[in-house]
């Protein structure tokens, strides 16, 4: 799809006024799929059965299934910041590291390229061919201002397919140029079905700094805002501070969606419409479970 064709999707992703309505979790008419990962000094925990895990919905303990990962292809929509700051290597190695994230992805996968700065533009995808996604890739330059927030609601909304969604955003400077606030991101991260993965690009301190080098305070509160966004979904934000750690980042997200779970459930005992709590555990294993807090269901009309 072109960019100018994005304008339109964007147009209704997008919020116009303060009566636009967030992308809302669509489960199934009567199931919730829940995606999740172990992870056990640093690894992740495999071999796990149903019976290993313990959700409640809204403080009542659920029965739960696992779903093979197999019925449930991704939708992987990399969000790629190509403001003027990415100019040079830093961009080639964005590159080299969203193909080695596209060289993680099961055939059966789809992946999507959106890319941003003072605007968005809906690159490549969604497609089962991945060399399409990387040649969009190469093709990418560098010019204008960034809009973190803009670009991250919009990978958000336009990835809740029914497919499994799943949001990559790389990002290098501090937001100068969203419409949308915090707020309105992290209910667009709460309510819709995507797991988000986040990459910020932090540059290392010199080697015999005279003053301590620490972030300046608008780049500290983006990283804290899109680190709750990314956990609140089950996600998390990695740091890079060189195009070696910038690859191990991207290559490590796609190898952590080949060992999430997937867990089914149909809800009881709890009311259907409004926000869901979602508390999930181990029993008889130890690890720590990193899993969507809740979700919203709408009422009806």
């Amino acid at each position: 799809m072109a960019a100018c064709a994005l304008g339109a999707a964007l147009g209704a992703a997008v919020p116009a006024s303060p009566q636009a309505k967030p992308p809302v979790f669509r489960a199934e008419v009567e199931a919730v799929h829940v995606d999740a990962l172990v992870v056990r000094s640093g690894r992740p925990v495999m071999g796990l059965r149903a019976a290993n895990f313990e959700l409640k919905d809204n403080g009542v303990r659920q029965r739960v299934e696992l779903v093979a990962a197999e019925a449930r292809p991704l939708l992987a929509v990399l969000v790629f910041d190509t403001s003027s700051s990415m100019a040079g290597a830093r961009l080639v190695a964005l590159q080299e590291a969203g193909r080695a994230f596209l060289d993680g992805l099961r055939p059966e996968d789809q992946a999507a390229l959106m890319t941003f700065s003072e605007e968005l533009a809906w690159v490549s995808g969604p497609t089962e061919d991945k060399n399409e996604v990387r040649r969009a890739l190469d093709a990418l330059r560098a010019a204008g201002a960034t809009a973190v927030y803009d670009a991250l609601f919009s990978g958000i909304t336009l990835a809740d397919t029914g497919r499994r969604p799943l949001v990559v955003l790389f990002s290098d400077g501090e937001d100068n140029l969203s419409f949308l606030g915090e707020r309105q991101l992290r209910l667009a991260a709460e309510r819709s079905n995507a797991l988000v993965y986040i990459v910020a690009w932090r540059l290392p301190p010199p080697p015999f700094p005279t003053t301590p080098s620490v972030p300046v305070p608008s780049e500290l509160r983006r990283e804290e805002v899109l680190r709750d966004v990314a956990e609140a979904t089950g996600g998390r934000l990695w740091q890079a501070d060189s195009p070696a750690r910038l690859r191990e980042a991207f290559a490590a997200i796609a190898d952590a969606m080949g060992h999430r779970y997937v867990l089914r459930y149909e809800p009881e005992g709890v009311k259907r419409e409004g926000w869901h709590r979602i508390e999930l555990r181990l029993r008889g294993e130890k690890g720590d479970v990193q899993a969507r807090r809740g979700y919203w269901v709408a009422g009806k009309r």
